[in-house]
């Protein structure tokens, strides 16, 4: 519903007439120049109206160009937040911000409410879709005493209409019916009821999800007598009607007509109308437990969410996804599901929950030692048993061999008995007095055979009982084995569940340390609206651009994967875009070249590391180009010989004369050398075409 209110808003605020209103935007009378500007920027809003984002885009560069050629501050101001209705059409919230940035300066001084009540209404916006709650209550609120001021009390109906979704996000159903219903009691009085339509599409949908079946009754039936009404004029509902598709007839028309949207947004890539059909008709599949079908939308829905760079939209997806998987009793890919909505998820962690970690890796290497002993152990009974199958290994072969001479024996003796038979048979042919005393010899050769032979027998039987018994021990020493392995395997299991379990907590740590610094960063931001003085103002913005350079670290922390790590290019890209956010600068205005190694670096490193680059590049963008037009800034840091150098350069004005670094009171020059100081680095500031700050680090932790 978000992504239907911010779409819609956008075109109201592009076509005041979308809907049936008279209040157009007034013309603008500049020279004849002036005119050809307004003339290109009125011609690229009709375009993005139809969905020509090529042709649009051209004619603003066009008119954009022409504006601040002639210098003409109500043209520039409108042309910038016609851009950033451009990008908010697309869901490029990034570029959106920005170009409502650049038209900040121009609605500051302009007199002209429709340009000015769009900015202010754009920026309340993509604060919402990007998270910013607070900072986009401010600006709503800022809206709604803006209309009081130029009493356009009814131009409000916007103002409430977007708060009550808000409110809705948030949660607080209260606070978003209160507003909703203020929209709508002022659209409903209003003659003619221009912008009435528009307000029952977005109040009647907020009853259909909070199950208020009656009051959502009442307002179908009115916005169909409208639309009845209306056709007798023969208005054309913007909208084609889709409500009246959608909630009357047989479900099975609504289905289909909502594939049939679905289709022809995506012959035209509007994604965002195609994410909401997909939702639609996921929900249908869903009532009639066709899940398979619905995951299948649903899944599409992802994708171009994904796409769209906007993490909101993906984060309400998933959830949708999240609760169909588990119904269709894919829990594997449910959790992998909630474990990627884990990291787009915007919560608190209290003290408490910080000290459950604490404990909860205390235990966890308490139990990892005792584990690894456990293992040892084992590993060593393993070893003397395995020492022990050996022993008998050998000894098994020894009674073979022993067995083997036996029989040799036997065989000679047996060769012995027979030679002594032959030399009987010689003796008794040749002495027949002598056969008594030879038959008594040849009997008792018998003997000693019977006996060579009983021992033989006895022998061998021996030797297959070692047999048998080596058999056995070997099928026991492999069930042991056997066994060892699985208990092994079980606890290996148990530890990585717990290491993968102490990995999402950390994550979970610095994704709400990360939290935590944006909510403070917010609050500076905030307050910074209400100090007057500059001086002060300055200090708070020097503050919230300090904070907010920690929080990128513990952004990278929980986002690649990597806990203890920050990749250092990526780092300083992410804090120079947000620095130039921050001040307002453009690359027409100052060119920045960085020259960084492929490091990660330890987050005790990083933290100072980053501090004193913030406190940098925030002097060379403050101090160093007032005379000029234009500059240039330069920021190395390599690795070499055990040391980190960091040097960055500006071609600005350059430090004062006569600068006393060591003993000058500037709180930033304090923190540098503070800095310093931590990480055993020599510091170097002097001038060369500008100011150089360069600084050798010895002490520094990679990841």
């Amino acid at each position: 519903m978000r992504i239907i209110i911010s779409y819609i808003s956008g075109l109201l605020l592009l076509c005041p007439g979308l809907w049936g209103q008279n209040n157009t935007p007034a013309k603008i009378q500049v020279t004849a120049e002036g005119r050809k500007a307004d003339s290109l920027d009125l011609l690229a809003r009709k375009y993005m109206l139809l969905g020509k984002k090529d042709s649009a885009k051209i004619l603003l560069d066009k008119a954009t160009a022409i504006a601040i050629e002639i210098n003409e501050p109500v043209i520039i101001a409108r042309c910038y937040v016609d851009y950033a209705h451009f990008y908010n059409l697309r869901s490029d919230f990034v570029s959106a911000q920005k170009y409502i940035d650049m038209a900040r300066p121009y609605l500051a001084v302009i007199d002209h409410y429709e340009i000015r009540i769009a900015g202010i209404l754009l920026m309340a916006g993509i604060q919402n879709m990007t998270g910013r709650k607070d900072s986009a209550i401010y600006y709503y609120q800022k809206a709604e005493a803006y209309n009081q001021q130029t009493k356009n009390y009814y131009r409000n109906y916007l103002v409430y209409l977007s708060m009550g979704e808000m409110y809705n996000q948030l949660g607080d159903f209260a606070e978003a019916e209160a507003n909703m219903d203020k929209a709508y009691r002022l659209t409903a009085a209003k003659d003619g009821k221009p912008d009435h339509g528009y307000v029952l599409l977005i109040y009647i949908n907020y009853h259909l999800t909070q199950n208020k079946a009656e009051g959502a009754g009442k307002l179908i039936a009115e916005y169909t007598a409208l639309m009845e009404e209306r056709k007798k004029t023969g208005f054309n509902d913007p909208l084609k009607n889709v409500l009246s598709n959608v909630t009357i007839g047989r479900i099975e028309n609504n289905v289909e007509f909502m594939k049939q949207v679905r289709d022809e947004t995506i012959r035209n890539k509007e994604h965002l109308q195609t994410i909401i059909a997909d939702v639609y008709i996921s929900r249908y599949y869903e009532k009639k437990k066709g899940y398979d079908e619905a995951l299948k939308y649903i899944t599409e829905a992802e994708q171009l969410a994904a796409t769209s760079r906007s993490v909101s939209h993906l984060f309400e997806v998933r959830k949708i996804k999240f609760g169909l998987q588990r119904k269709a009793g894919q829990q594997e890919l449910a959790a992998e599901t909630a474990s990627s909505l884990f990291d787009l998820k915007d919560s608190m962690l209290t003290l408490e929950k910080r000290q459950q970690v604490y404990e909860l890796e205390k235990k966890y290497e308490t139990e990892k030692k005792q584990k690894e002993i456990e293992l040892l152990a084992s590993q060593k009974e393993l070893s003397d048993k395995t020492i022990a199958l050996l022993t008998s290994d050998k000894k098994l072969a020894s009674l073979l061999l022993q067995q083997e001479l036996l029989q040799n024996k036997s065989l000679n003796t047996e060769n012995q008995l027979m030679d002594s038979i032959v030399k009987s048979e010689k003796a008794f042919s040749l002495a027949v007095n002598n056969e008594k005393q030879k038959q008594e010899l040849l009997n008792a050769a018998l003997d000693r055979e019977n006996k060579l032979k009983a021992g033989q027998l006895r022998k061998e039987r021996y030797t297959k009982w070692i047999l048998a018994g080596g058999a056995a021990l070997l099928l026991l020493s492999g069930a042991a084995i056997l066994f060892l392995y699985r208990k092994q395997r079980h606890k290996n299991i148990i530890i990585q569940k717990q290491a993968a379990d102490l990995e999402v907590l950390m994550k979970e740590i610095h994704h709400r340390v990360k939290n935590n610094l944006q909510i403070v960063s917010s609050l500076l931001d905030l307050q910074s609206h209400y100090i007057t003085d500059s001086q002060a103002s300055e200090a708070v913005k020097e503050g919230k651009n300090r904070i907010q350079s920690m929080a990128l670290i513990h952004q990278n922390l929980y986002s690649e994967g990597n806990i203890k790590g920050i990749l250092v290019k990526d780092y300083i890209s992410n804090l120079l875009q947000t620095l130039c956010s921050s001040y307002n600068i453009s690359n027409d205005k100052i060119q920045i070249s960085v020259d960084i190694d492929n490091l990660s670096l330890d987050v005790d490193t990083m933290i100072p590391l980053g501090l004193v680059i913030n406190e940098l590049v925030s002097n060379s963008f403050k101090y160093a180009f007032h005379q000029k037009q234009t500059g240039e800034l330069e920021i190395v840091l390599k690795e070499d010989t055990q040391k980190l150098h960091l040097m960055v350069k500006d071609n600005g004005s350059g430090f004062p004369e006569g600068l006393d670094v060591k003993n000058s009171k500037s709180f930033g020059l304090k923190m540098i050398r503070a800095f310093a100081q931590k990480l055993k680095a020599k510091l170097s500031i002097y001038n060369n075409n500008g100011a150089v700050v360069e600084m050798e680090i010895s002490k520094y932790k990679m990841a």
